[in-house]
């Protein structure tokens, strides 16, 4: 680029017409910008390169040593499970992202899923477990877990799709089952005389539809209810199979549908009823996925988003920036969650049953 400026240069005297190489780089740096900012990229900027082999993922040492020849993925999967609402990437997406760049990566030989998570979603969190499912089938890579905290309901749904999992004995697990909440105001709103009238499409002979099936303007109607229930009863026994799958031979699934009424279990108790493999602490889970890699040198690594380009000019580029998105992007999940909708999710106070 440099010798065609200069080219530009020598050709004649400046006139008023004449484009300077500085003004060439100012419409350099603005398209480059402008293309940046539309997703399209740009190779090297500011010394920092966006590498397609990574997918724009920038690597952190978790364990072992820096210089080791293969590396162990530990992906996080944390707070509520809900695919993207414009707040940032969902939790699909971003282990979508993250299972791509392992693929392309010949380093890899295992995965540890970090699960701090109440569940949410139920067909984000049926999309995650079945990502993994197929990530499993196309690598061959083994695929451990590791529940922090809360690893319920809908974590762990999406920790099924694992070979083993390690427990804290403080972990709050299980939770099997679905839930779907339906405010009503209608009292409410006659007290202080406000009223809402809804005209909705008829059934076929004519009478009165399940459009508006859910409303918290009005009392649930009992072949609402029942409706509703079927739907709960059916994604439950989807979880009662994936949870019978997953513990093929370590738990009968008459076993699993005993216990999928909603409650929840220490790590201890858990092991007990053998809905996990085994209890200890981060340490055990690195030992026993670099066993199963067959690679006891091997590093772990976590992944983070590497800063695009108007990051990289100065636009939120500040790790507090980054930290603030992510609190907003989980509380949005949070709200929506306990919108109506169908969650597998544990909260505290709540019964989530068959």
């Amino acid at each position: 680029m440099t010798d065609h400026l200069n080219e530009l240069h020598k050709s004649g005297p400046a006139t008023k017409k004449s484009m300077r190489p500085w003004m060439w780089l100012l419409c350099v740096g603005a398209a480059a910008f402008l293309f940046g900012s539309c997703g399209l990229g740009v190779g090297i900027v500011a010394g920092k390169a966006s590498s397609s082999k990574s997918r724009n993922l920038k690597e952190s040492l978790v364990d072992g040593e820096a210089d080791a020849k293969t590396k162990i993925a530990v992906i996080p999967i944390e707070g509520v499970i809900m695919e993207s609402m414009g707040a940032g990437p969902g939790s699909v997406s971003e282990l979508i992202d993250t299972l791509k760049a392992l693929e392309e990566d010949d380093q890899v030989v295992g995965v540890l899923l970090a699960i701090d998570t109440p569940g949410g979603g139920v067909t984000a969190s049926d999309r995650m477990y079945h990502e993994l499912l197929e990530f499993k089938k196309r690598s061959k890579l083994p695929v451990h877990a590791l529940f922090l905290d809360v690893a319920a309901s809908g974590g762990y749904y999406v920790a099924m799709a694992a070979d083993h999992i390690t427990a804290h004995p403080t972990t709050i697990t299980g939770s099997i089952g679905v839930i779907s909440k339906f405010y009503n105001v209608s009292e409410a709103m006659d007290k202080i005389g406000v009223s809402v009238n809804v005209v909705k499409s008829l059934n076929s002979q004519g009478k009165t539809s399940f459009k508006d099936i859910g409303s918290p303007y009005r009392p649930m109607s009992p072949e609402e209810r029942k409706l509703i229930q079927g739907l709960i009863t059916e994604m439950w026994d989807r979880f009662t199979d994936i949870v019978a799958t997953g513990r093929a031979g370590k738990m009968k699934p008459e076993k699993v549908k005993e216990l999928a009424d909603g409650r929840v279990f220490t790590g201890d108790q858990a092991l007990a009823v053998g809905l996990v493999d085994a209890v200890g602490y981060r340490e055990d889970a690195y030992a026993k996925i670099r066993e199963a890699a067959n690679s006891p040198k091997a590093k772990l690594v976590g992944y983070r988003k590497q800063e695009g380009l108007k990051e990289l000019l100065g636009f939120s580029a500040t790790a507090s920036g980054a930290d603030d998105l992510r609190v907003l992007t989980q509380a949005v999940r949070e709200i929506l969650a306990d919108q109506a909708g169908f969650l597998y999710l544990w909260t505290a106070g709540s019964f989530s049953a068959p």
